[in-house]
């Protein structure tokens, strides 16, 4: 056999595993699904009892929901919302209660919280504070987030909060599950905080947590056009704030591509 048919048989046989190895890769390619991440508002009007609500509802769109004790920043255009969480101690250097942030748990000194919010993947849980053990064991087990609040509405029930039982009426907002989705709630008016659980329940939401407001109110989303709008009312004290809730925008959904291998012709000898 001459040198000469062994070196075309091995310069064959290379072209042939180099084929083989592209259509391989071809068949395993992704191909990244573009997605529209925004957040968009809707306002509801309540009248009961010749008295008239307000409440502005915001959703977002291709976003997780996440806990953080660093201020997000407006100029990542991944981040479409932001707003206070956890209420802040006297002395503004820590928030109130213990809390987990991506999976590291803090301990804090609890100031009558009665509720939790625990985060992890798309799961959202709110309940009450005395079954909160389990929820910070999955917290850090999934690197998850968690922080405690008021309860408001629990399994379509009002909950009790007497810290704000003699408070003046003042501006609202909470975080809620509807249709399954986490999405922030907020008075247009001044409520006290019983009135403002029963204008989040006739909307037919059944598990809500208490967001910190008053003079904490400031905050911020991203809408379709990428605009950053400004929300709240009282803002004094946003500048003290030690925590936020917000949603990020999801990565593109990957899908997997099949391409056909080449149809191999047999040439004649």
């Amino acid at each position: 056999m001459s040198e000469r048919f062994l070196e075309n048989k091995t310069q064959t046989v290379h072209k042939i595993s180099l084929g083989l190895s592209i259509c391989l890769f071809l068949a395993c390619a992704f191909v990244a699904k573009a997605q529209n991440s925004f957040v968009y508002s809707d306002t509801i009007f309540q009248h009961n009892d010749s008295i008239d609500w307000s409440l502005v509802v915001y959703k977002a769109e291709n976003a997780e929901l996440r806990f953080t004790t660093q201020r997000p920043d407006t100029a990542n255009e991944k981040v479409l919302m932001s707003v206070a969480a956890a209420f802040t101690a006297q002395g503004f250097k820590e928030l109130v209660g213990d809390f987990v942030e991506n999976g590291v748990l803090t301990r804090n000194k609890t100031d009558k919280e009665n509720g939790y919010c625990l985060m992890y993947h798309d799961t959202i849980i709110i309940d009450y504070l005395k079954n909160a053990l389990v929820a910070k064991n999955k917290a850090i087990r999934y690197q998850g987030n968690y922080f405690q609040q008021m309860l408001l509405l629990k399994q379509g029930d009002t909950v009790e909060c007497r810290i704000f039982r003699k408070q003046k009426p003042t501006f609202r907002r909470c975080l809620a599950i509807q249709d399954s989705k986490p999405v922030i709630i907020e008075s247009v008016d001044r409520l006290s905080f019983e009135d403002f659980a029963n204008a989040v329940k006739r909307i037919g939401i059944q598990d809500a947590i208490y967001l910190d407001m008053g003079t904490w109110s400031e905050g911020f989303f991203r809408d379709k056009d990428k605009n950053i709008n400004i929300i709240g009312h009282l803002k004094y004290n946003t500048k003290h704030q030690t925590n936020w809730l917000y949603f990020y925008a999801k990565e593109p959904e990957a899908k997997p591509v099949r391409i056909k291998h080449p149809t191999r012709v047999r040439k004649k000898k």
